[in-house]
């Protein structure tokens, strides 16, 4: 793994532009979506320090948004945000990959 500035992972999102990807968010610890698969179609980065990023999908539509995103991680071929809590624990984490992800199994 190695980490990323803001603008560093922002303009790989926007390399993937009019490309198919693989999306995993999880909010701890209370929710996980894995593989949603769509195409991206806008990226927005807001802030400085905190950040807040807003995801636009086409086929299907869609739009994600997260907030207070600390932490950008990049994994082979995976961008990996987060947003650490007080603690310095992960409270959510966002991967867009242009691979589908390992999605284990149920139960």
């Amino acid at each position: 793994m190695r980490t990323l500035g803001a603008a560093e992972a922002r303009d790989r999102l926007e390399a993937w532009r009019e490309s198919r990807v693989y999306v995993h968010l999880e909010v701890n610890p209370e929710a996980y979506l894995r593989n949603a698969s769509a195409t991206l179609d806008e990226v927005g980065m807001f802030g400085d320090g905190l950040y807040r990023l807003h995801l636009r999908f086409r086929d299907p539509d869609g739009l994600l948004y997260i907030q207070d995103v600390t932490e950008f991680v990049e994994d082979g071929s995976a961008l990996v945000m987060m947003g650490l809590d007080g603690q310095n624990r992960v409270r959510q984490t966002l991967t867009v990959s242009k691979e589908p992800l390992d999605v284990g199994k149920v139960g």
